[in-house]
């Protein structure tokens, strides 16, 4: 019986597109669901990599030696960064800590790097990234024909994206290079198709991952 009930709730979601319904399956409401998903989760950011993700950033001379033959590690970053105006630098010393976790009467010369006005204004300082534009929705691509999972109709929708307020400096070749993930990104919209999956609810269909 529970079966043939569900089955029954398939059906009458899938059948109903020319209703108008919120409920119906169709490439408009899954539509509003995805330009819903992306208006709360699609900000494009990024930040430092490896352990370098809060700021300011100090960065030893071994680091600051691997800028040209790693030019997406953290010397190659922050030098992008800078080149655009996002970030500033400064030399600075700073005390040598042995493994014991107490400082050993050195210094060692570091170099310093600070968000500036500019690279603020782009800094997002509860999740500590840097966003240069917002993802929304281009064109909804296609969908699987939904299916009952815990007692919910549920289908995964695949469409294609655009980019919205991108920032001038994300075109840059050494941020891209730096950070080759912004180049993805941008290279993909209206092109690389993204997956989201998608669930019915009382007040129509929504993404999942909202919750």
């Amino acid at each position: 019986m529970k079966k043939s009930v569900i089955y029954a709730a398939l059906l009458a979601a899938i059948a109903s597109v020319g209703c108008g319904n919120k409920q119906d399956a169709n490439d408009k409401n899954f539509g509003v669901a995805i330009g819903q998903f992306l208006d709360k989760r699609g900000d494009l950011c990024m930040s430092p990599s490896f352990t370098h993700d809060k700021w300011p950033v100090d960065l030893s001379q071994i680091e600051l030696s691997m800028e040209k033959t790693m030019p997406s590690g953290p010397a190659g970053q922050m030098a992008a960064l800078a080149a655009v105006g996002l970030a500033s630098q400064s030399d600075i010393e700073v005390d040598q800590i042995a493994w014991t976790g107490k400082p050993t009467g050195n210094k060692i010369k570091m170099k310093r790097y600070a968000l500036t006005d500019t690279g603020k204004k782009f800094y997002h300082e509860k999740q500590g990234v840097l966003c240069y534009g917002k993802e929304s929705l281009d064109k909804v691509v296609k969908w699987d024909i939904p299916q009952s999972l815990g007692g919910a109709l549920i289908t995964n929708v695949k469409y294609l994206y655009k980019i919205e307020g991108l920032a001038d400096w994300a075109n840059n070749a050494d941020v891209q290079a730096a950070f080759p993930y912004i180049r993805t990104m941008i290279d993909g919209a209206g092109k690389q198709e993204q997956a989201q999956g998608i669930k019915l609810t009382n007040q129509g269909w929504e993404a999942l991952g909202l919750e």
